[in-house]
């Protein structure tokens, strides 16, 4: 299986400009065709048995890894491309063109894959996967001032709960909303200052996950009560649990029940998904019975702000 996380990854990628000979074009497309190879852009391939196995986040990062090498400049990687890069989640469409950053005197015309921006390169940047990218306070101003409150709140988030942890390939961070104001105070004249000041005043890294950012904006805009997060609830055995939301003025929990809860090795800590499954339902009827409500949902609801109004109202919550 292809290694993305190394330089090796290189290794398996053709560029057909490389190849010169008329010959050897035409039968390198014929197993392109065959399925042989997986186009990343126009003129860049991956072995087929290579991209399989990979899942979207590392096909992402690997057309990223792509798009600058095949550009044969050592281009700054920035605002989404900059978020796969540090592996943090987004929510909404995933572009295919990567976005970097370059001199003011660099110019150069933006294309479907490299979506140039020269607004200079900026003194504090990081190398993930031999590729350059902005740092991570930078990222975040950057993505806080051109995405949707809703895309933002999931990034930061995510960034802030990601503070101080080790991930593999990654540089080791950390993070705090100062640190992002801050930045986004170093680049001036920046449009939606304003809505990245509302998105990082709202952010809270006690957040576990995309559903749970999600279902936080959309309890805020019913204006409903501020739940507290990641709350220790002890339960009729003795045992002490950590919910996702607690409203202790109406004795409601409230679960996001993402399908990652059975799938994503993090959460699973060993188990199978069956035995996480059964753990889930003894822990709700362990809270359940030492007398508090619970309410559970998922993304169809989290995404929903009135569905998930309802279910908060039905539930108690006001």
């Amino acid at each position: 299986m292809l290694n993305t996380g190394t330089l090796k990854w290189i290794d398996s990628v053709i560029f057909s400009r490389d190849i010169v000979s008329p010959g050897e074009r035409n039968v390198f497309f014929d197993r392109v065709n065959a399925g042989e190879f997986v186009p990343l852009r126009r003129g860049v391939y991956v072995r087929a048995t290579d991209w399989e196995p990979l899942d979207g986040d590392a096909r992402q990062r690997l057309r990223i890894k792509a798009a600058v090498a095949y550009a044969g400049r050592d281009f700054v990687v920035s605002h989404q491309s900059a978020v796969a890069m540090w592996r943090l989640p987004w929510i909404g469409p995933q572009t295919h063109a990567t976005h970097v950053l370059s001199d003011f005197s660099t110019g150069g015309r933006s294309s479907r894959v490299l979506v140039r921006h020269t607004v200079g390169v900026p003194e504090n940047i990081e190398r993930i996967e031999g590729v350059r990218v902005t740092s991570i306070a930078r990222t975040m101003a950057d993505i806080l001032c051109e995405s949707t409150f809703e895309q933002s709140v999931v990034v930061a988030d995510a960034a802030l709960n990601r503070s101080g942890v080790e991930v593999d390939d990654v540089p080791v961070f950390r993070l705090n909303p100062d640190a992002v104001r801050a930045e986004l105070s170093n680049v001036s004249l920046r449009h939606g200052t304003a809505r990245a000041s509302r998105a990082i005043d709202f952010a809270n890294g006690a957040a576990d996950s995309p559903g749970e950012s999600i279902s936080r904006v959309n309890i805020a805009l019913a204006h409903l009560t501020s739940p507290e997060l990641q709350t220790g609830l002890v339960g009729a055995s003795g045992r002490r649990w950590f919910v996702d939301f607690w409203w202790p003025s109406f004795n409601v929990i409230g679960e996001f029940d993402g399908e990652s809860k059975y799938t994503d090795p993090r959460f699973l800590r060993g188990r199978t998904p069956e035995r996480a499954l059964l753990d889930e339902k003894y822990r709700e009827d362990d809270l359940r019975a030492a007398g508090h409500a619970m309410s559970r949902w998922g993304w169809k609801v989290a995404n929903s702000m009135p569905a998930l109004r309802d279910q908060l109202v039905h539930a108690g919550v006001r």
